[in-house]
């Protein structure tokens, strides 16, 4: 057993001692048993994860729930876009100007990825 196992064996008695329960699922990515920890969640010692367990017939209104909140996030982003768009196009300091240009950007780069995620759900 390599050094990462040890710890992640390390983790287990640690979270057992805790007052974790070890559950019959194994993490979706390492393969190892999960953990409930006493404030419900679910974690993995060795990916050091929480992770969401999705019971059969669930999928369905979990993926409606991912969609809903992406496109949420989508039109909250493109709505700061348009607030900040509108204070530049008022705005005649060149400093403030280059301030608002840099959150802009920032914007631009969070509605970038908001929309691949929404492609990849």
């Amino acid at each position: 057993m390599g050094l990462k196992g040890k710890d992640s064996v390390s983790r287990m008695v640690d979270m057992l001692r805790g007052g974790a329960v070890m559950l019959a699922e194994a993490c979706p990515v390492c393969r190892t048993p999960l953990f409930k920890l006493k404030s419900g969640e679910v974690y993995c010692a060795t990916c050091e994860k929480r992770v969401l367990i999705v019971k059969e017939g669930e999928e369905e209104s979990f993926k409606a729930l991912q969609f809903s909140t992406v496109e949420n996030l989508d039109r909250t982003v493109f709505a700061k876009l348009a607030e900040l768009s509108e204070v530049a196009k008022h705005e005649g300091d060149v400093n403030r100007l280059y301030d608002l240009a840099r959150c802009l950007a920032a914007w631009l780069e969070v509605l970038e990825k908001v929309r691949r995620l929404k492609e990849s759900i």
